[in-house]
């Protein structure tokens, strides 16, 4: 019976280059051990010239996709592949035609959810600058057109109102149902994490992740999970606890709810910003994005950098 089970998965995984296939073993994506953060895919995915993170894997883990920048124009979402030990140059994504970022794909690879400043039909925003979460899928071996989530979760910008309010660029699940996504609501003066859940066709809905900080005045955002689910990891702006401007925090599942965050330490935050934490499909890399400046006074490139995820030591930050 299990040999059975075993011939029916790898008769159901395809071939196509962004095809779904579901995860069979640790990909090594370096044939050396990578105990502190490397740039990720140097001189292919990572740059000097352009600026990229925001990544997001495919099950197998063998098909990456990344937001990229070049220069001025409009930021958008790329992929590349694992062939032969060696990433593909990136190319860009079907369904990415506008200012496009944060991609996330679905545990079950079938669905791409990702940011966007394409207007949505019908509900005209009126503000400085406005972003929304959209949808593709993954039928007939093409990513299918991308759709806007309902208003339960986007929330368009009337006249006068000005980012980041009622922007929302990413949302995150590492089940398929629970889904977690960062916004500023109408009226406030931050940004919030909140928590919904995808059943029946339909979001719930959303309820605010409270108590992660002491002082929860701090903008928190870009929310996502290690394997295991026990992990959450987000970006925190400003915050005291950081080395200054953006880095990553970490709070830990317990059965009474999310722990109060910590700094995810020293081998990943440092003077620079780092932000778009995630982890490979098999939980064995940690991926971030950091932007160096080698100006002060300039703007910097974002690189997206990775190291092997049991040198965070998570486990003993809590203990």
């Amino acid at each position: 019976m299990k040999l059975n089970s075993t011939i029916l998965i790898f008769l159901l995984v395809l071939t196509s280059c962004n095809s779904i296939k579901k995860f069979q073993n640790t990909v090594l994506y370096s044939a050396k051990i990578v105990d502190k953060p490397i740039i990720f895919a140097e001189g292919i995915i990572s740059t000097k010239d352009r600026n990229v993170f925001d990544i997001t894997f495919t099950p197998d883990g063998q098909t990456v996709y990344f937001t990229l920048r070049k220069g001025n124009e409009k930021q958008k979402i790329y992929f590349s592949q694992f062939i032969n030990q060696k990433w593909t140059e990136p190319q860009i994504a079907s369904f990415s035609t506008d200012r496009d970022e944060c991609p996330n794909v679905t545990p079950d690879g079938k669905t791409i959810y990702f940011g966007s400043q394409r207007p949505i039909s019908s509900r005209e925003s009126k503000g400085n600058f406005d972003m929304n979460i959209w949808r593709t899928n993954w039928i007939n071996n093409r990513w299918s057109e991308p759709k806007p989530l309902s208003e339960t979760i986007n929330k368009v910008q009337i006249e006068k109102e000005e980012w980041p309010s009622s922007t929302e660029n990413s949302i995150f699940t590492s089940d398929g149902i629970n889904y977690y996504f960062a916004t500023m609501l109408r009226g406030t003066k931050n940004i919030e994490m909140y928590q919904t859940q995808f059943l029946n066709n339909e979001f719930s809905q959303p309820t605010k992740i409270d108590g992660l900080f002491e002082n929860d005045n701090y903008w928190k955002s870009t929310p996502a999970f290690s394997r295991d689910g026990n992990y959450m990891i987000f970006n925190s702006y400003g915050n005291p606890l950081g080395k200054g401007g953006e880095d990553i925090y970490v709070s830990k599942r317990t059965k009474n709810g999310w722990t109060k965050a910590k700094n995810i330490g020293e081998l990943i935050n440092t003077t620079a910003e780092e932000a778009a934490a995630r982890f490979s499909k098999d939980g064995k890399y940690f991926f971030f994005a950091r932007n160096y400046k080698e100006n002060p006074n300039s703007d910097g490139i974002w690189s997206i950098y990775y190291v092997e995820t049991k040198y965070l030591k998570l486990d003993k930050l809590f203990k």
